[in-house]
């Protein structure tokens, strides 16, 4: 029995035979098993999940970097002098950027699913409905990966958080001239006179002639000064938030300014396309303040890309250091496993070999004394 043990033993390579040899250590064994498996599937969580991060920066490098050549075309825009066909060109240019930025919020990952759905993967993120409107159809949950014990990283970022999550204007102020001015009068920089300082009414700026101005705050429909002087270039201020109004208002123009809303990016550029579509270039005003108000917004969906990249790149560095802990982690469980079971081939050798050895130095004295005779002694 112990040279069948033995040989079995130098087969298997294995130190335990069957939980019975040593139960406490068969035990042991048991549970390192099973962690170096949970490891193995983190590794392959790991793996899977680095890919489609990737995927992911990648796409939203894409976004950022068209969303920044549409700002630089609104620029090219609001400098020089401009006909008819220029202003197509532009409008052109912003529809493919518009329709790129479509393909992308419904992009499928490796795996076939819709990278900017949420969890709604087979859903079409992006559709623009029939009134011509883009509406996003995911929802706003991400998932996560487990990828060691008690930690998950996020899969990705729905379309919510890359395309829709953005606010118009300038820090929680949006401003807005009416369609129906008809003199020249243009809306620069706006914001709050400082931050917080905006209690989210809606503000009014109503031109009572080129040089005077009423201040309404429409929300408490109350009149908050009347015939304030202005000249172009001046800086107004009311109720907490600050314009600055260039050109030469008509009387009856008016200039609003109410909290900042999500407006997705999309939107954002269809709204300029249409503006790029119908300009005059005998009266550019709307479009100016129009494209003032889209460097705005798009200055907003590029802070929002930026914070999407910083994420992704802080979850990839995340998953860097989970698979360097993991591998570390195997390599302990792995070495301790060998410890407890692995056969020493050596040592199970010259076991064996003693064993033999006894074997036939018994085997031959037994040998001997079988062949002795009483006549041998006479």
């Amino acid at each position: 029995e112990f040279f069948a043990r033995c040989q079995l033993q130098l087969t298997t390579g294995k130190k335990l035979l069957s939980p019975a040899d040593d139960p406490s250590s068969a035990t042991r064994i048991l549970g390192l098993e099973q962690r170096i498996a949970s490891v193995e599937q983190y590794s392959r969580n790991v793996t899977q999940l680095e890919a489609n991060l990737q995927t992911e920066e990648v796409a939203v490098a894409e976004i950022h970097s068209m969303l920044d050549d549409a700002r630089e075309r609104l620029i090219d825009v609001n400098n020089g002098i401009h006909n008819a066909e220029d202003y197509r060109t532009f409008a052109n240019d912003l529809a493919n950027f518009r329709d790129q930025l479509l393909n992308l919020g419904n992009a499928r990952n490796a795996n076939g699913e819709f990278m900017f759905g949420g969890t709604a993967t087979e859903t079409l993120p992006f559709i623009r409905d029939a009134a011509g409107v883009y509406q996003y159809q995911g929802n706003q949950q991400n998932r996560v990966v487990p990828v060691a014990d008690n930690r998950s990283i996020q899969f990705g970022d729905s379309g919510f958080d890359v395309f829709v999550d953005i606010f118009n204007g300038n820090q929680g102020v949006s401003a807005s001239a009416n369609t129906a001015n008809t003199g020249d009068g243009v809306i620069g920089q706006v914001g709050p006179t400082q931050p917080g300082s905006y209690n989210g009414d809606h503000l009014r700026v109503v031109f009572t002639g080129p040089d005077s101005y009423d201040l309404v705050n429409v929300t408490t429909a109350a009149t908050v000064a009347s015939g304030v002087a202005f000249a172009p270039g001046d800086t107004l201020t009311i109720s907490g938030v600050t314009a600055t109004i260039d050109g030469v208002p008509a009387a009856g123009d008016q200039f609003d300014f109410q909290p900042s809303t999500r407006q997705n990016l999309l939107t954002t550029l269809d709204n300029l396309v249409t503006e790029l579509e119908i300009a005059d270039p005998a009266g550019v005003t709307r479009l100016t303040n129009a494209v003032n108000r889209g460097l705005e917004n798009l200055g907003s969906a590029l802070e929002q890309s930026s914070t999407v990249r910083s994420r992704l790149g802080n979850r990839l560095q995340s998953v860097d250091a989970v698979r360097e802990a993991n591998a570390s982690f195997e390599i302990a469980y792995r070495t301790t496993l060998s410890e407890i079971n692995d056969l020493d081939f050596t040592e199970a050798a010259a076991r064996l070999g003693d064993q033999v050895n006894a074997l036939q130095i018994s085997q031959a004295a037994f040998a001997r004394v079988q062949g002795l005779s009483l006549f041998e002694y006479i």
